[in-house]
């Protein structure tokens, strides 16, 4: 995630070095609303609506149970009233006052929280969010000449405003993310819809609008309601030329995740707070190179090996013209029909001198992964054989 002004091991280790130079204990929210493991989950839902929260901590004195998340809630189909708050605890990763900041934005990019409770023990002494890790960029130097669309995710996924909820819940499943962009029938963008937008529209309680109530299970209110009806409209965007620095900081300003990038009413991608967590990740000090697979349902995981496999022998003839440092694949599965499906596989990989993006679609999991891989060889190769000629074109214009 790196753009093609960090070059080389030692702007790496340097910009290494300046973030983890920063301290969880700066960093970290020390004052945080928790709850109760006995408390009610539409008291919970509401004490993290009031507090702007995707996850609360659950605790015992100051002892961590660990959180409740708004993920948790969705997937959750058949909840009552009465669910308690310790029914839906989750344990996130230890984090503690000594964790490397490039190490928590692996954890943010491997969980996909966006609040991580800071730990001496058992006892919680914080909390460290998204915008807390992504504050400490605006300032280096290599980072204020980067580009939104360097990093920025392209050919994002959108529904349409006449969508149902469902179907905004399911492509979010889908693509394992918590916001999507919303398009009309022109294409254009008109709005932006999240996790956060749905659950607090279907659960209400102390300080929440009475709104609506239902569970989230499918056939059932809101699901079947229309997308622009809860969806914020007028969303923030970005331009492909704006600085990384201005999103950064619109991110953290407004405490949004998720940028739509266009060119004139038309969305190209988006810059979201993820993207800009894999910069940070990408530059951990490690020595293999960080890989995630996401999005494979229970009964693709067979084809896991084999997608490990082809992933590191793509990695390693990558290797060959570039260091790659961390590598990100994820499974959409579409076009069911009876035992089979179609599987679209996107790649992100970071390397040290550049970002890359590929796909592939095919009915075989393990053959997806392969055209990948060769996708992801063929373009890396074009862009080093590229950067040569225009080195040699240099070159021979300083002589003339």
């Amino acid at each position: 995630m790196v753009g093609e002004s960090i070059e080389g091991l030692k702007k790496r280790e340097l910009l290494r070095s300046l973030i983890d130079g920063n301290k969880v204990d700066g960093l970290m929210r020390k004052k945080f609303e928790t709850v109760d493991p006995e408390m009610g989950l539409s008291d919970v839902v509401a004490k993290m609506k009031a507090s702007d929260l995707h996850e609360i901590p659950v605790v015992e004195g100051k002892k961590l149970l660990g959180v409740v998340s708004y993920g948790t809630v969705i997937r959750k189909k058949n909840l009552v009233v009465g669910t308690k708050a310790k029914t839906m605890v989750e344990v996130t990763p230890e984090i503690t006052l000594e964790t490397p900041i490039t190490e928590i934005a692996e954890h943010f990019l491997s969980s996909g929280y966006r609040h991580l409770p800071v730990t001496k023990g058992k006892s919680i002494q914080g909390i460290i969010t998204r915008a807390g890790v992504l504050s400490v960029l605006p300032k280096l130097k290599d980072i204020k000449s980067l580009k939104v669309g360097e990093i920025m995710s392209e050919g994002a996924r959108s529904v349409h405003e006449k969508d149902l909820i469902k179907n905004a819940m399911a492509l979010m499943r889908d693509l394992e993310v918590r916001t999507v962009p919303v398009v009309n029938d022109y294409d254009h963008l008109v709005g932006i819809i999240g996790i956060k937008d749905i659950v607090q529209y279907s659960w209400s309680g102390a300080g929440t609008r009475n709104q609506g109530r239902g569970d989230l299970y499918p056939n059932k209110s809101p699901v079947e309601l229309e997308v622009r009806s809860i969806m914020h409209d007028d969303p923030v965007t970005m331009k492909t030329t704006d600085p990384l620095t201005t999103a950064i900081d619109t991110m953290i300003e407004r405490n949004i995740s998720t940028i739509p990038v266009v060119t004139g009413e038309r969305m190209v991608g988006v810059i979201t707070k993820y993207d800009i967590l894999e910069l940070v990740a990408s530059v951990r000090n490690r020595d293999m190179v960080y890989t995630q697979i996401s999005g494979l349902e229970e009964e693709d995981r067979l084809s896991l090996d084999i997608m490990e496999r082809e992933v590191q022998s793509g990695l390693a003839k990558i290797a060959k013209f570039t260091r790659p440092l961390l590598f990100n694949l994820h499974v959409s599965k579409y076009n069911n029909t009876g035992n089979s499906a179609k599987y679209s596989l996107t790649g992100r990989l970071s390397t040290e001198g550049s970002h890359y993006m590929a796909k592939a679609v095919d009915w075989s999991l393990g053959q997806a992964t392969i055209e990948l891989m060769d996708n992801l060889d063929r373009i890396v190769k074009e862009r080093k054989e590229h950067n040569q000629e225009v080195r040699i074109k240099k070159n021979r214009h300083e002589r003339v």
